[in-house]
């Protein structure tokens, strides 16, 4: 064959191919960039309509009502229509001439009316039938529920005139400071109905409202009134931007909400997401096709080019790097190559794999003595065997720690260094790291070259050939007879502590009034809980509790009545902190403290919660309390993480700094200080 012929080779189709592939990716990408700004423009404007759609039509309906809660903030606050009971038939009846003048002043107003707990009923344009207690209908009931509250959000339909009204109601405090009656308007909603109806830009757009228990209480569909979707639920809970996707059955569905400050409501405008979709889908077809004509035609020209300049050279470049690898002689005659990188290329090759062979040989050296070094400078004894357990290689640390001169370890096995009890158990864990690729730790009884015997934890790993075989084992052993002895310290201190508790309920470690443990008690348990945490390093959190205003509750209810106060809370206590680790105690006049061992911040919170939850649920009146009209406590929560503490007051001193601006933030609350340490 002529030499100065280009050789037959496969090099053209792969350029070819390769020259399609590029052109093809390089279109693909475009493509893709293009469809995505498709796409995103598309989510864009359809998230801009129904944003524009929901806070229109939300500040169509805050005005709709804040007008009506104005009113009844008016009627509220006239003392006839408060003191109606007591009144005569003339007041009552100017009481009735203000309701018609506001209802003709205000067209969306149906119905304006009172009731009062002695069955009074007052109400324009409506005489209620015999027997009619006002005090049992559900905005009499609402409006008391939430007193001095404004009660909104009661939607039903008139049996008469089958037209949608919405009921706000409010308490009406009479002159002994008693809530003896509720004042009520209701309005006809049918205008807010047709507007959440209505669409924009999408056919398939619409609105609902929900109220503050994400009930729905107006839809165009009348059916899933009064019913609740989960996803929006969920979705509205977790997000704060007012976008959010959902599904209901086999549709998904863009959204976006907004609040209704003057009701508290939730109004949410929806379009389906398929409705958006489908023109984009067909836009990003056509782009595709389009894509894949130009990628084919700018493939074929491309490959036509690089095949002329590229297949000879780089055949040649390859034959030559053949030889230069196998070590055969070049030809006299060689190939000129262009003068271009590929040139440039074939002439420094040979100097190129020289050096690389050169430096590999280095790299070789300088690793093995890497390893050498760090094998050499642990302090626990790293130990190289083969499978059968015969050492290969030890560290200077195996001499320090069993007694024997490192070039004695090779040869020897490692069953050598176990007490012979430990045998049986130590070849499982052999077996075990073999077949499972378990790595540990194990603790044995180790036996050093004088036959004295300590406790070591191993920790071991294999090692594999470039076929994934294993070949070797590393065992590292740590001595760890200190940690043996702490651990025993702790165990003799928990026992100790075990006796002390249960002479607690007759000695002077339990609180005489509460039951529960005393400060004593306390002090004890913490100390033991520090160590404990000293050894394992395991999250530890502690909860300081205080009654909020307990000082003003003796002064007003007496100390016999703050006594049995503080004997029902800690009660409370004791049937909220169950688990059988933790520690309550009594930590002195209306403080208590919870330890919790293993327990990170987020898990001490969460029973902070409970427990503030818990004594506030025992509803014990409060009458000189700021903040409530029953008895509250505030809590901190401090947790600490790391082996950083010199002693448990530490912990208690961070749990009363979160405490005292649990106080300073208000009270009835808990705050957490710090989050790790």
């Amino acid at each position: 064959m002529d030499k100065t012929s280009p050789p037959k080779s496969s090099i053209k189709r792969e350029v070819f191919l390769y020259s399609a592939l590029l052109a093809l990716i390089v279109m693909a990408v475009f493509g893709f960039f293009l469809s995505s700004l498709l796409y995103y423009s598309e989510i864009a404007k359809a998230r801009s309509v129904i944003n524009r759609t929901n806070y229109a039509q939300a500040l169509f309906i805050d005005g709709y009502f804040t007008e009506i809660i104005h009113t009844i903030k008016v009627l509220e606050e006239n003392k006839e229509i408060r003191e109606a009971m007591a009144s005569g038939e003339e007041t009552r009846q100017r009481i009735l001439d203000g309701y018609r003048s506001i209802r003709q002043t205000n067209k969306n107003i149906t119905f304006i009316y009172s009731g009062y707990e002695n069955g009074l009923m007052l109400i324009n344009d409506y005489t209620p039938p015999a027997g009619f207690d006002p005090t049992t209908r559900p905005w009499y009931r609402a409006a008391m529920a939430i007193k001095p509250e404004t009660s909104i959000g009661l939607p039903y339909q008139e049996i008469k005139t089958n037209e949608w009204l919405v009921s706000t109601s409010r308490a009406l405090k009479q002159p002994d400071g008693r809530y003896g009656g509720v004042v009520a308007i209701d309005c006809s909603i049918d205008q807010v109905v047709h507007l959440i109806a209505q669409h924009d830009e999408y056919r398939t757009e619409f609105s609902f409202i929900m109220d503050r228990s994400g009930g729905i209480i107006m839809h165009p569909d009348q059916s899933i009134l009064d019913k609740s979707i989960q996803e929006i639920k969920d979705a509205i809970q977790q997000n704060s931007k007012g976008d959010l996707t959902y599904s209901t059955g086999n549709v998904e569905y863009f959204a976006h909400y907004n609040s209704i400050l003057s009701t508290g409501w939730t109004i949410v405008t929806v379009v389906e997401k398929r409705e958006i979709l489908r023109p984009i889908f067909l836009q990003v077809l056509f782009l595709i096709g389009l894509t894949g004509v130009i990628a084919v035609f700018l493939g074929f020209a491309q490959s036509i080019l690089l095949s002329r300049r590229l297949s000879r050279p780089l055949v040649e470049l390859s034959r030559k790097i053949k030889a230069i690898i196998s070590g055969d002689e070049l030809d006299a005659d060689e190939y000129v190559y262009p003068n271009n990188e590929i040139g440039i290329m074939a002439r420094e090759i040979g100097q190129l794999a020289e050096n690389e062979l050169n430096a590999r040989s280095r790299e070789l050296q300088a690793s093995e003595e890497t390893y050498k070094a760090i094998l050499m400078a642990s302090p626990d004894d790293i130990t190289i065997a083969d499978l059968s357990g015969r050492i290969i290689m030890v560290s200077e640390a195996a001499g320090k720690m069993f007694g024997y001169d490192v070039e004695e370890g090779p040869g020897m096995s490692v069953m050598d260094f176990i007490v012979p009890e430990e045998h049986e158990r130590a070849h499982a864990n052999i077996m075990r790291m073999l077949q499972e690729n378990y790595p540990g730790p194990n603790e044995y009884r180790a036996i050093r070259k004088d036959k004295s015997c300590f406790d070591i934890e191993v920790n071991n790993a294999l090692i594999h050939d470039r076929q994934g075989n294993p070949i070797q084992m590393v065992l590292i052993a740590r001595d760890i007879t200190n940690r043996k002895k702490e651990e025993q310290q702790i165990q003799e201190l928990v026992h100790q502590l075990e006796l002390e508790r249960d002479l607690a309920q007759s000695n002077s470690l339990t609180d005489s009034l509460t039951g529960l443990p005393n400060r004593r008690f306390f002090d004890n348990a913490l100390q033991v809980e520090f160590l404990r945490h000293k050894r394992s390093g395991s999250p530890w959190s502690l909860i300081m509790i205080d009654v909020d205003h307990f000082k003003k509750y003796n002064d007003h209810y007496g100390h016999i009545a703050g006594d049995d106060c503080l004997r029902q809370i800690a009660h409370t206590l004791k049937a909220v902190v169950k688990r059988g680790p933790d520690i309550l105690a009594r930590y002195g006049g209306e403080e208590f403290v919870v330890i919790l061992p293993d327990t990170n911040t987020q898990g001490a919170a969460v029973l902070a919660g409970r427990i503030g939850e818990a004594v506030l649920r025992l509803a014990l009146p409060h009458a000189q309390s700021d903040i409530s009209e029953f008895v509250t406590i505030s809590l901190g929560v401090a947790t600490v993480m790391e082996h950083v503490m010199t002693d448990g007051a530490q912990l208690v001193a961070l749990a009363d700094q979160a405490l005292y601006q649990a106080k300073k933030g208000g009270r009835n609350r808990y705050e957490v200080w710090p989050a790790s340490i």
